[in-house]
């Protein structure tokens, strides 16, 4: 039977001003980027017990990736392992990213052709750590067969979560959590609102008061965070996209007297960055992928957010701040139906707008199914 998840809502208190130069700004900002509680769910207080073991976060390794199942992990209440101190590892409870991709030709081939083996992949000797997963989290297409193999191989000693699509029998896994826009059905499949993700109004409120925090704003203008992808399967960043980005950006700064912190990714064109640097180095921040990325402190300080849709988990992501979002389509390079139904489905929810190089107010509800999905797995671990 399909599940379907809600979302929890709340209020979080105000934090205080990093520091005296920026107060105005930094306090205002706060004051409205963390405006929902989170579910804590490695509380005691619902009579499930605390998590033990491990948790293998297994993926190909991307970034959207990685941040949708150490997201989910958290959430369960796993920390990662590199908190624990060295002597505490072997036995310590936490999440690892265990990165796994098929060999040829098992890449290239169906999975109704791929047995549920540890031979299939390039690496089969990471699933032989010791000690094994109490908990698998599982992403992407490369993440499939590895959780199968686990499942098969430990039966009940292991709890199965896949994220996406798996392309595959739902049945296999003992949770498969499907974002609403695609269309796949079938046994222990869960809907969710986009993309699972780590953002909570906690590490946002945190973000607050960093010294990246210090460098993205200005008391005198209006920020606005900039989230830039990239190339990928379905979308080109052409020299069109990079053209009618630019003039929207150049009119926000000159028509509304804005501050721009923007933030590129691996994806994004060298072309890009080195035009940013260009245009908007001078009287902007732009992170050129040196130090620590103030991911996290320009999603919590921002007014607006404008983001490339080319990637779900950025989109949902920002929609997680409860701050207008307006998204930046790029051109398609194949026909991108999934995309399209998730970025109608968030604008037709009120989430985001489409970026037009304008600025407008409203209010949303963020979605947040993250909490619930982890109530639900150690409700279901518990009873296992």
């Amino acid at each position: 039977m399909d599940g379907e998840l809600t979302q929890f809502h709340g209020n979080l208190a105000d934090g205080h001003a990093a520091g005296p130069e920026i107060f105005d700004a930094l306090s205002l900002h706060r004051s409205r980027a963390v405006h929902q509680d989170s579910t804590h769910v490695n509380s005691h207080a619902s009579g499930i017990p605390a998590v033990t073991g491990r948790c293998w976060c297994i993926s190909k390794g991307m970034a959207g990736m990685n941040s949708q199942t150490a997201g989910l992990a958290s959430a369960v209440g796993y920390e990662p392992l590199e908190k624990c101190n060295a002597g505490e590892f072997s036995n310590a409870t936490g999440y690892e990213f265990i990165n796994a991709r098929m060999a040829f030709p098992w890449n290239c081939l169906p999975f109704s052709l791929i047995p549920s083996s540890g031979r299939v992949l390039r690496q089969p000797k990471y699933l032989e750590a010791s000690p094994q997963p109490r908990l698998v989290v599982s992403c992407g297409r490369h993440g499939v067969v590895p959780a199968l193999y686990l499942k098969k191989k430990l039966g009940r000693k292991i709890f199965t979560v896949h994220i996406q699509d798996p392309k595959s029998d739902t049945s296999g896994f003992d949770m498969v959590l499907i974002p609403k826009h695609d269309p796949t059905r079938g046994p222990n499949v869960y809907l969710t609102m986009g993309a699972l993700h780590k953002v909570t109004p906690e590490k946002l409120l945190a973000a607050c008061d960093t010294p990246e925090a210090a460098k993205l704003v200005d008391p005198t203008r209006p920020l606005v965070s900039v989230l830039l992808g990239g190339k990928n399967g379905y979308y080109s960043f052409s020299q069109a996209d990079i053209d009618r980005l630019f003039e929207k950006l150049n009119r926000l700064v000159d028509q509304h007297n804005v501050r721009l912190a923007v933030l590129t990714s691996n994806r994004t064109p060298v072309e890009v960055c080195t035009r940013l640097a260009r245009d908007f180095g001078d009287n902007h921040f732009i992170w050129n992928g040196q130090g620590t990325n103030p991911y996290f402190e320009a999603l919590a300080l921002a007014d607006y957010i404008v983001v490339t849709g080319d990637s779900v988990s950025m989109v949902t992501e920002a929609t997680a701040t409860g701050r207008p979002v307006f998204v930046e389509h790029l051109t398609e390079r194949r026909t991108a139906r999934r995309f399209r139904k998730f970025h109608s489905m968030f604008e037709e929810a009120g989430l985001t707008r489409r970026f037009e190089g304008e600025l407008a107010e409203w209010e949303y509800e963020p979605p947040n199914d993250t909490p619930n999905v982890a109530c639900l797995i150690r409700e279901r671990m518990a009873e296992q």
